[in-house]
């Protein structure tokens, strides 16, 4: 009988001490398995629910941030790339561009500059045309000296991140407790710890690209209209056209993705002359110089930045800058430059 009345008042001391359930879920030892370690100036909490929209993973959305990612960044692998596109810091600095590179990068093997820059851009890009903006905490080490000897960027999710009187605030709810093991809380993260990319104003920001998801999403999800299917089902006939289904749902996404110059990747159909295919290429490769130029801007405001202040500048050279494409722009419309060359000078 005793210890029934002792596991009642260890039921009821526990709940006075936490009568809100906040710690009920809590494991630390489940972020050293997962990464996290002993780091005590990572402040965010890595969950494990996933609160995007399902209609990010299918279809012809999936296809369209993987096409407009995909080609914002060389890749290294490939025989005389690092030659044509070198990274340097400026003003040149070996030791801090090796620190740069393995914490850009992630890799657990040494990182050469141009590699972690392909690789952040290309992440950072994917992020944006996913979600319509992207947030890292910034992770860091430092030596006894107090210089940085190693960091990280960390991604958060944006769905439980709020701002609030310029810092920032992450939200556990019970839910996402429950299923990360961890507890109920309400983290403060300073704003210089936080690097965060927007998706440009000028193609509409985040609302834009989210609208021109879902919709892709949706046009893209059925071949046939469940209403035809149940009408052959039935033996009935409606007076459906596939042909015109399917072209009235080209065009509409067409539309949508105007301004992203995304061709479905159709480079030759009966929908439109090459001339307009060209100029809708053109269009996409703006993006893309647009979101590579602003993600390197807003890195290097932040290896800059007071958390950090490394001192130097990254940059690749020979990548197409908006400018440059603008002028291609005027080209094409003179007729001074031919459709082929048009294509491959703007290919990375």
């Amino acid at each position: 009988m005793s210890k029934y009345f002792k596991k009642i008042k260890d039921l009821v001391l526990n709940y006075l001490k936490d009568p809100l359930l906040l710690k009920k879920w809590d494991q630390p030892d489940y972020y050293r398995v997962r990464g996290r370690g002993n780091n005590d100036n990572q402040l965010s909490v890595r969950t494990t629910r996933n609160r995007r929209h399902r209609y990010h993973y299918y279809g012809t959305s999936s296809m369209l941030i993987e096409d407009m990612f995909t080609g914002i960044m060389p890749f290294m692998i490939y025989r005389g790339v690092r030659e044509k596109y070198p990274a340097t810091t400026i003003p040149s600095s070996p030791e801090k561009e090796a620190i740069i590179a393995q914490g850009l990068s992630g890799r657990r093997h040494r990182t050469a500059l141009g590699e972690g820059l392909c690789d952040f851009v290309r992440d950072a890009a994917h992020t944006l045309f996913l979600d319509g903006v992207a947030l890292y905490e910034i992770i860091y080490k430092k030596n006894e000296a107090g210089e940085i000897e190693s960091y990280n960027f960390e991604l958060l999710q944006p769905f439980e991140f709020f701002r609030f009187f310029g810092n920032y605030y992450q939200f556990i709810s019970w839910r996402e407790a429950k299923a990360s093991h961890t507890k109920v809380q309400i983290i403060k993260i300073p704003k210089e710890k936080i690097l965060r990319i927007d998706f440009p104003k000028k193609f509409g920001g985040k609302r834009r690209i989210n609208k021109i998801l879902k919709r892709s999403w949706k046009l893209g999800q059925e071949i046939i209209p469940e209403f035809q299917m149940k009408a052959m089902e039935k033996q009935e006939n409606t007076g459906f056209n596939a042909n015109e289904y399917a072209d009235a749902s080209y065009l509409e996404i067409a539309t949508l993705t105007k301004d992203l110059g995304w061709n479905q990747r159709q480079l030759s159909t009966n929908h439109t002359t090459e001339y307009y295919a060209l100029l809708r290429l053109l269009r996409q490769r703006k993006v893309e110089a647009t979101v590579r130029e602003l993600i390197f801007a807003k890195l290097n405001e932040v290896l800059n930045g007071p958390v950090l202040n490394f001192g130097v500048q990254v940059s690749m050279d020979n990548l197409f800058s908006v400018a440059d494409i603008e002028a291609r722009v005027v080209k094409l419309k003179e007729g001074n430059v031919t459709f082929v060359d048009l294509f491959t000078d703007t290919s990375l």
